[in-house]
């Protein structure tokens, strides 16, 4: 009996790899849950213990176990590296080379076949006791027969040939895989009480998240945007995934057992410390990137859990390969905007198409590449997230809508009899002209003058007269221009300060 256990416990050993239940994938990392049935032993003072294979990305300070049966507690555990075989690089390996030796059996049963006729052919010269006429049928019987086999020999051939030199490389391959293998956790688990038949854990796995994609089309005609939004969700623990609960989540939660330390509250002097230049370069637009198409899965349409710091999409049942990349759908939506067409003039001559949304519940996208469309056009692919009940999203310029600035006067001087006061004045206009077949809601902005000594004294005048807005250092016009018309603003500006007081005008001067 003893050599049967023993035997057995060769052939199946007391750890096994676990198939995750359920896993929520946040942006650089995962928690994964699984439960495994497992085989126990008997260990020292009274403890059993068995044993688990974790992939090399888990944190092991991360694990966490389920509630035990009947009263069982994890008395201790104990982890350490080892090496196995890489079983999910080496079932597509197998499978290939028991395809690429069938096709090979085939090839080689057609050439013995083909070879078998030939050499039959060729047993047919001696001429016995047959007539002439019956030779000549058979001679040419013959010829046709062996010039088909050959021809059909001579193509089996090099097939033949290329199948095996396949099949050396395949099993190369597998020597090689099998060879490198991979590096895991097994984590060896004391009980203390009853034993148990199954463990129910999770822990935190490095080198696998999900990154948000987006699109955004803009259609000023329906005064909409449709709006998609995509996950791509990788994993690279060598196991791969199958039909587990998935959860995207926004952001890693944080978690902290205890409180920080407090630091000293030092005050001295003040240290001044130069900001270096921040910012990356604009991603360079590829419209076959932003077309390429993106994999929906079939509904249900996943559904937002909202959680204490962060929000998480249950995907439902999902099957993540390992190593593989998905392109997952999580939301489709047409969001009701507002057009406006936005210009400052006194920066450049352009027109910004700016959507203004507003939304019913609270929305929360992480940040994320986006593509932006207006009537199918692609227009721009920068980062994009969204937090709250509104929105505004710019879609690049329009070439119809335009606004020229002309400087109608500028002048400084002195006045007085004693020439105690300096003067500057400044006239001009700016015209913003439609050139669209439609009419265009137009927002144009300038910067407010602003004195920031007492002593000077400002003039503005403005025809119209600008909005008044919340912000006092904004001049601000709103206007409907109809198609191929045209609206023209007037500012005359006028400041005045002491003679002795060195003025600067300001960059718009």
């Amino acid at each position: 009996m003893t050599r049967i256990l023993t035997a057995l416990m060769l052939l199946f050993p007391l750890w096994a790899w676990a198939a995750p239940t359920q896993v929520t994938l946040f942006p650089g990392s995962a928690q994964v849950e699984e439960v495994s049935a497992v085989t126990v032993e008997s260990g020292e003072a009274g403890l059993s213990s068995c044993t688990l294979v974790l992939p090399s990305q888990a944190d092991p300070a991360s694990l966490r176990f389920g509630k035990l049966a009947e009263k069982g507690t994890i008395a201790d555990l104990a982890w350490k590296t080892r090496q196995e075989k890489n079983q999910s690089a080496l079932e597509p390996l197998n499978r290939r080379l028991a395809e690429l030796k069938t096709e090979r059996d085939a090839v080689l049963s057609e050439l013995e076949g083909v070879r078998g006729r030939i050499a039959f052919w060729k047993a047919q010269t001696k001429p016995g006791e047959q007539t002439v006429a019956a030779l000549r049928e058979l001679a040419e019987e013959m010829g046709k027969a062996l010039r088909e086999d050959t021809a059909k020999a001579q193509a089996l051939t090099p097939r033949l040939e290329e199948l095996e030199a396949r099949i050396v490389w395949v099993e190369k391959e597998i020597a090689d895989t099998a060879g490198k293998g991979r590096t895991v956790w097994e984590v060896r688990v004391l009980v203390a009480g009853a034993a148990p038949k199954e463990l129910s854990y999770s822990y935190t796995l490095r080198d696998c998240g999900w990154t948000p994609m987006y699109r955004l089309e803009a259609s000023p005609a329906r005064k909409s945007i449709d709006f998609s939004w995509q996950a791509k969700v990788w994993q690279r623990s060598g196991q791969d995934w199958s039909d587990v609960r998935l959860f995207l989540a926004t952001m890693q939660p944080q978690i902290q057992a205890e409180p920080s330390s407090l630091p000293p509250w030092e005050i001295g002097p003040l240290r001044v410390f130069r900001k270096a230049m921040a910012g990356a370069p604009m991603m360079s637009m590829r419209s076959d990137a932003a077309n390429e198409e993106m994999l929906a899965e079939a509904p249900p349409e996943p559904v937002q859990v909202r959680h204490s710091t962060y929000a998480a999409w249950d995907m439902g049942k999902k099957s993540v390969p390992a190593g593989d990349t998905r392109i997952l759908e999580i939301e489709r939506d047409a969001w009701p905007v507002t057009f406006t067409h936005l210009i400052r003039p006194s920066l450049d001559s352009k027109a910004f198409v700016q959507a203004r949304a507003e939304f019913t519940e609270p929305k929360e996208l992480p940040p994320g590449t986006a593509f932006f469309f207006i009537d199918g056009a692609m227009v721009d692919q920068r980062q994009f997230s969204l937090s709250g009940r509104d929105a505004t999203v710019f879609f690049g310029t329009d070439p119809l809508l335009t606004c020229t600035t002309v400087l109608k006067d500028k002048k400084t001087g002195e006045k007085g009899i004693f020439k105690q006061k300096q003067t500057f004045l400044r006239q001009w206009t700016m015209t913003v002209r439609n050139a669209a077949e439609r009419p265009a809601q137009v927002r144009i902005e300038e910067p407010r003058p602003l004195p920031r000594d007492e002593r000077i004294n400002l003039e503005l005048t403005a025809k119209p007269e600008p909005l008044k807005e919340d912000d006092p250092e904004i001049l601000a016009w709103n206007s409907t221009i109809a198609a191929g018309a045209e609206m023209t603003i007037t500012l005359d500006l006028k400041l005045d300060a002491p003679e002795d007081l060195n003025i600067d005008p300001g960059w718009r001067w």
